[in-house]
């Protein structure tokens, strides 16, 4: 369950990223990136697919090898939640969403002692992401939207301080989508989560974000969600040419 929001100043970085570099196979990834991620902001990254934004949260995470330098300035538990882009499993197993976010709690799969306080505690748990009435339901009977609001419901116990989201809204229905949008500004609102987020949806990223890095290998844009409302510019962003011409 995430904490009670601290007073922070939000122009303070949390995260600095500096000319990062990877290359894969001889391919090159990534060239020289530079952003930061303040303390209690939404930091968006958009860019066309391909783009590197998933190497990027990979090399935050530590898990890609990488040229440059990534910084963090953590005033807590140094934690970092994470909402991958695709989580493959058997939706044939028989597992409930208690004993999945049990198994994530536990290192060792007690399967699975349903004592009251466990589960008073994973319903805790849950309420934070407003899916406490998927107690009982099969994970392979969840629509996109409810596994994941799971999923972040798990990234956020315990309670981060940088919450890394990979297409954390994909294959979500618009009204999932809704409701993830408004779940992201409450944590910001109310507990001051600091988010790093990727997605498609750019409407979406850029009524709620604070800040906007676009990549494309590289960083192509980096500034305020207001200047990108012009749609030629985000346009622009992802490659594509549009004609101002009205026989075009």
């Amino acid at each position: 369950m995430p904490k009670q929001k601290k007073n922070k100043p939000e122009e303070i970085n949390l995260l600095e990223i500096r000319d990062l570099a990877v290359t894969l196979g001889g391919n090159e990834i990534l060239n020289q990136v530079n952003m930061d991620v303040k303390h209690g902001q939404i930091h968006a990254l958009i860019g066309p697919n391909g783009a590197g934004k998933t190497t990027l949260i990979r090399s935050i995470m530590g898990g890609m090898p990488h040229k440059g330098t990534i910084r963090f300035y953590f005033g807590d538990t140094g934690r970092i939640g994470y909402v991958p882009q695709l989580l493959e499993f058997d939706h044939s197993v028989p597992i409930t969403v208690f004993d999945f976010i049990s198994l994530m709690l536990q290192r060792l799969p007690l399967f699975f002692s349903r004592c009251s306080n466990k589960r008073q505690k994973i319903t805790k748990i849950l309420e934070a992401t407003h899916c406490e009435h998927l107690l009982d339901r099969l994970i392979g009977d969840l629509s996109g939207g409810e596994f994941r609001r799971v999923l972040l419901a798990q990234a956020l116990t315990p309670a981060p301080e940088l919450l890394l989201l990979d297409e954390a809204a994909s294959n979500v229905d618009e009204h999932g989508a809704l409701q993830f949008e408004k779940m992201l500004v409450h944590l910001k609102q109310n507990y001051g989560h600091s988010i790093l987020m990727v997605g498609h949806d750019i409407q979406m990223m850029l009524r709620i974000a604070d800040r906007v890095t676009a990549i494309n290998r590289t960083v192509t844009f980096d500034g305020s969600p207001d200047e990108l409302k012009n749609p030629e510019r985000i346009a622009g962003l992802f490659g594509i040419n549009v004609s101002t011409d009205p026989e075009c």
